[in-house]
């Protein structure tokens, strides 16, 4: 996709505007959620506790609220993920990017992680979920294409490659969105996440295939500025 005839307006509804700072306070969310509307970003992404608020503050406005759980780890047992996907239902999220569980892919257990994204998928009761592959914890580029292939096989809408966060929240790269759009079928869009600073890396990541990108630098990139070297 080519981006860079794009003016503001459109290119706002390719980013997910992202909030996830442990330390941030109920007035830098309400900011942020205002900066969303005003602009006309794709969602606010926040965590889950501040849902609630930025709902009411998007309320009338076509930004959605966009949330996550499973941050970095995604160890928790699949009762665990299915009782906050419903969680994030029942508080307002329209969109939910989840960490699936790595440890299972690593142990071969491709099965398992299969069958968890299919419970998910289903908890979701058609909202849109994405699951944050880790591709830093990969070696190979088998690993990455077979990973992708699980994702699609259990019927998901979207996928990514990376929390952007944590130990293994490598930078987004054309090359392993270049990977994600050419394993997945149709159905299944991607998204890029993990330093996506800068308006010109944005523009090569569409090219490479993602339709969406989630990052704290989104000001900027709609300044066509370098944001901060060391924001999501």
């Amino acid at each position: 996709m080519d981006i860079r005839n794009m003016n503001n307006q459109d290119l706002a509804k390719l980013i997910q505007f992202t909030n996830t700072s442990p330390s941030v306070t109920k007035a830098e969310m309400v900011a942020h959620a205002e900066r969303c509307a005003q602009y006309g970003f794709n969602a606010a992404m926040v965590p889950m506790c501040w849902v609630p608020l930025v709902k009411d503050i998007l309320s009338g406005t076509p930004v959605k609220v966009a949330t996550f759980f499973g941050f970095g780890m995604g160890h928790e047992s699949p009762g665990a993920k299915l009782a906050m996907m419903r969680e994030c239902i029942a508080i307002g999220a329209d969109e939910v990017d989840y960490e699936p569980n790595m440890s299972w892919f690593m142990s071969g257990m491709y099965d398992a992680f299969r069958r968890e994204a299919v419970e998910l998928l289903d908890a979701a009761q058609g909202m849109p979920i994405k699951p944050m592959l880790e591709f830093g914890m990969l070696k190979t580029e088998a690993e990455k294409i077979r990973i992708a292939e699980l994702i699609d096989e259990a019927g998901l809408p979207w996928i990514k490659n990376s929390s952007g966060g944590g130990p293994f929240g490598i930078p987004a790269t054309p090359e392993d969105i270049a990977l994600l759009f050419r394993t997945v079928g149709p159905g299944c869009k991607v998204k890029a996440s993990g330093k996506v600073n800068s308006y010109e890396k944005m523009v090569g990541l569409c090219a490479a295939g993602a339709v969406l990108v989630g990052t704290s630098s989104a000001l900027q990139i709609l300044d066509r500025r370098q944001g901060d070297g060391e924001a999501y």
